[in-house]
């Protein structure tokens, strides 16, 4: 969290912080203090565990937009030359981009020139910097900058060489603070587990879908401490070779291409599908190299080769990296195999049968089942999920509730009404029908394989991974195309905020030597009380429970409304 440190001028702190007048808040009882531990979200653990930093902020610092013509024309009016007391009138040069030197004019003085805004290295203008930075954020290049400035009346922006020289610096500064941060946490980790073997999830996501895209991030994510240790950007695309290809055999080529090798963005060779693989084992290669620790513990996600990768290429000598699932890749297993088994087998779907409703309970009582049994044994889990299934097929002739959790407050009904005494009255609801519970035994069969529940057994989900990729991604967007620059900065950024909050933001707009205020700074603070916020709303049972009604009843009308376009579409109707 980042602490507020203002200045009066650049370079001399003076005071810590404004007083703020207290508000009265209502008395936390008991139960809310032990709550809020207890139902504290990832996004606030992490921010918790993340280091203070000081920011040097410039209190007297800030922009407005102003319309200079009316304005200046009024000051004209009020204000005389200070030497002479003569009458003085404004007009602005050395205009770039949106950055210019405000002239003071007399007709009897020299003009004086004013900055508009702090200047970078003696010449660059902070605002320039600044803008691309902050359209960086809202994912948007020069084109958008282009529009904003033109609806807004604003001066053209700064040319495409001079934005392209500010990405680069961008993508150092991202680049930088990123590296910082997964170093740090790398450190964090270390402490968490005690151990030099660190225990990683990892996982892949493209620009595009379907194997096809020329653009993949990988990263690795600490599992006890949540934050990125790791990542990679694969590229199999360059468009200044692809420009340069018409030329090849030439002698302008052949010295185009010996200074292009450093800069070229294509880094990968092969298919969309193998840069996860690629990444994941370079990034294990070096992990000695780069943190001098090694990852013991791989969760994967089983959807890919990346563990036969890691294996195959032996990172470390005297340590066979084991493998463990993620149990919410597990639990989707259930419901894709369900699915199929309705489609390959016509007349077992529709109403009363298996619904798109009765997928969606299956899949997460056998996703239950498993998070109810971690770290006990593999038979406590097999036997757990195939409560689920005796569960759903018994009747009252025939009740099969022998693994059901007994109790007045186990999830089975059954038992419930057994234990309170009520078991006479007790009816059961319509079981799963006979035709279906063959087809889908086989599924339960082989997904309660002893092999994989071994590697369900500690828990391990990369809920991280993905939660990331939805980072990354917000300020990549996939509709838009993204260079592989574009696409890295993206990365850099996600992961760090990912790591370590909007203080990261800050940390990067320091590097690029942009002043930092007072709004930049309470925007940034906000930013980060939100997330926690809203990370613990989405926490708490009563809206987990509240979302998978939710999807419940979506997952319902879905049935019906497929079981009256069936009606809709077959032989005759139309005639």
């Amino acid at each position: 969290m980042s602490k507020r440190v203002v200045l009066d001028t650049k370079g001399s702190r003076k005071t810590v912080g404004r007083p703020c007048r207290s508000k009265k808040k209502r008395p936390i009882n008991r139960y809310l203090m032990e709550n809020e531990e207890a139902s504290t979200s990832t996004s606030a653990k992490k921010l918790k565990s993340s280091e203070t930093v000081n920011f040097d902020v410039n209190a007297s610092f800030g922009y407005r937009l102003i319309n200079f013509v009316s304005v200046f024309s009024a000051i004209s009016e009020v204000v005389k030359c200070k030497e002479c007391g003569g009458d003085i009138n404004f007009t602005e040069t050395s205009v770039r981009g949106l950055g210019f030197k405000l002239k003071v004019n007399c007709a009897k003085c020299e003009p004086v020139l004013i900055n508009s805004c702090p200047p970078i290295g003696g010449k660059a203008y902070d605002v320039n910097r600044r803008l691309v930075f902050a359209f960086r954020l809202l994912r948007i290049g020069l084109a958008g900058i282009e529009k904003f400035c033109g609806i807004m009346d604003l001066p053209k922006p700064i040319f495409h060489s001079f934005y392209d020289k500010v990405v680069n610096d961008i993508h150092i500064a991202t680049k930088t603070i990123c590296e910082l941060s997964m170093k740090t946490a790398v450190e964090e980790s270390k402490k968490l587990e005690k151990a030099e073997e660190l225990t990683v999830s990892g996982d892949g996501t493209w620009l595009k879908r379907g194997y096809c895209s020329l653009l993949g991030i990988s990263t690795l994510i600490s599992f006890y401490s949540g934050k990125v240790l790791d990542l990679i950007v694969k590229c199999s695309y360059c468009k200044t070779c692809e420009f340069w290809k018409n030329f090849e055999g030439t002698e302008e080529y052949d010295e185009w291409e010996n200074k292009h090798s450093d800069k070229c963005s294509a880094n990968h060779n092969g298919s969309a599908g193998k840069m996860e693989v690629d990444s994941i084992v370079e990034m294990f290669k070096r992990s000695e190299t780069l943190y001098n620790v090694r990852y013991g513990n791989y969760v994967g996600d089983g959807d890919s080769k990346t563990y036969k990768g890691i294996v195959d290429s032996n990172p470390y000598q005297n340590l066979f990296v084991r493998k463990k699932e993620c149990i919410g890749h597990v639990q989707k297993r259930m419901g894709t195999q369900l699915r199929k088994v309705k489609k390959d087998n016509p007349g077992i779907g529709g109403r009363g049968k298996l619904t798109a409703k009765l997928i969606d309970e299956l899949t997460v009582y056998y996703g239950l089942a498993i998070r109810r049994s971690i770290n006990t044994s593999v038979e406590t889990m097999k036997n757990a999920i195939w409560a689920t299934y005796y569960h759903k097929i018994s009747t009252d002739e025939k009740p099969q509730h022998n693994n059901c959790p007994s109790g007045e407050d186990t999830w089975c009904s059954y038992q419930k009404a057994k234990a309170s005494g009520t078991l006479d009255s007790y009816k059961h609801k319509n079981p799963i029908p006979v035709v279906v519970q063959k087809v889908i035994k086989p599924v339960y069969d082989r997904l309660t394989d002893t092999d994989l529940l071994e590697r369900c057994l500690e828990g391990y989900t990369q809920n991280n991974n993905e939660s990331l990729n939805a980072v990354i991604w917000s300020m990549a967007p996939k509709v838009h195309y993204s260079g592989a620059k574009i696409v890295e900065i993206a990365s850099y950024i996600a992961a760090s905020i990912f790591n370590d909050g909007y203080t990261s933001v800050l940390k990067i707009m320091q590097l690029l030597n942009l002043e930092i205020g007072l709004s930049t700074l309470k925007f940034s603070e906000n930013l980060v009380s939100q997330r926690i916020f809203i990370a613990n709303i989405r926490a708490q049972q009563e809206t987990k429970e509240a979302r998978k009604l939710k999807r419940a009843a979506q997952k319902e009308a879905e049935d019906i409304t497929a079981t009256i376009e069936d009606l809709m579409h077959g032989p005759g109707i139309a005639d």
